[in-house]
């Protein structure tokens, strides 16, 4: 009998123990699945190449995991089916496509209408066009760290550059889901909003869908290295505001010193440095991903390499 009766009790317990276990493994599934892909992105500055070789494109793209292209925008230059038949042939290949643009003086207030331009642009290319030939997003190249007034009078550049980053995202998001992404140097954490002690780049992931650290270092560990020059500002982003920090590297051919692109190491160190990167930043909430600057070097580069 207390063989019997033991043996109920077991067969009792293991039917209530079955569906909790069940449920959390359900959860656990639904959290790893629901994780967001991580970026692999590039940036297409001359966008006469998608008029002249659409596919070629593509296919670099896919034959490179890159989900996502950071396309220039010149309307007067290249017709909107262009755009269209780019976007299409991206979409198809799993490959999103954000709207690029901008200029070190955009970051003045007084220029806040060559911003209007390029969101109105946006809009109305998209309300005019199928859904899987429509811009995800709008990604600006600024760096008013370029001008001479950085140096003479940086707060009040700065605070401009805040009132017009706010003017983009709040006309951006009216009336629609497009995400609002920005290039930024790896030393804007070190630059503080006038009057605080706030980093700038706090405020900005704040505001942002995403930041883009152009952090042009040709190794990733070490002193000076990739990942020593974006650490702080991915432990910022993990309590802020997940995969919101995609990490850029060059292999444009730059006078900038040896250290700054892997134009001369090759795609093989590249990936290999990445790789690196990627096992060290997965597990951070607030890491989003890697971008590649830039699509023109990058093939030039391949290229070179297959005739070795």
């Amino acid at each position: 009998m207390t063989k019997t009766w033991l043996g109920r009790t077991s067969l009792r317990k293991k039917r209530l123990w079955l569906p909790l276990l069940l449920t959390l493994l359900l959860i656990f599934l639904s959290v790893v699945t629901q994780r967001p892909t991580l970026t692999k992105a590039t940036w297409i500055w001359d966008a006469q190449l998608i008029a002249s070789q659409p596919e070629e494109i593509v296919a670099f793209a896919k034959q490179n995991q890159i989900n996502l292209i950071y396309l220039q925008i010149k309307p007067v230059e290249i017709s909107p089916r262009d755009y269209r038949t780019f976007n299409r042939l991206a979409s198809r290949a799993g490959i999103k496509v954000e709207a690029l643009s901008g200029d070190p003086n955009w970051v003045f207030m007084r220029n806040r209408d060559s911003i209007g331009d390029l969101i109105a642009w946006v809009k109305a290319f998209n309300n005019r066009v199928a859904e899987d030939e429509r811009f995800q997003g709008i990604h600006v190249d600024i760096e008013p760290y370029l001008l001479p007034e950085w140096k003479k009078e940086r707060d009040g550049v700065v605070l401009q550059w805040m009132k017009n980053m706010e003017y983009l995202v709040a006309e951006t998001k009216k009336d629609t889901s497009l995400l609002v992404s920005a290039d930024l140097p790896f030393w804007i954490d070190s630059v503080h909003v006038p009057g605080t002690q706030e980093p700038l780049s706090s405020w900005m992931l704040q505001r942002l869908d995403s930041i883009t650290l152009m952090a042009y270092r040709n190794f990733a560990d070490g002193p000076n290295g990739i990942l020593s020059i974006v650490e702080k500002i991915v432990d910022d982003a993990n309590d802020q505001k997940q995969r919101s920090v995609i990490v850029g590297v060059n292999i444009l051919d730059s006078g900038e010193g040896a250290h700054v692109s892997f134009h001369e190491r090759g795609t093989e160190e590249m990936m290999s440095e990445l790789a690196i990167l990627h096992r060290a930043l997965a597990d951070n909430p607030g890491y989003g991903g890697s971008a590649i600057h830039d699509y023109e070097s990058w093939k030039q580069v391949s290229q070179r390499e297959e005739k070795l």
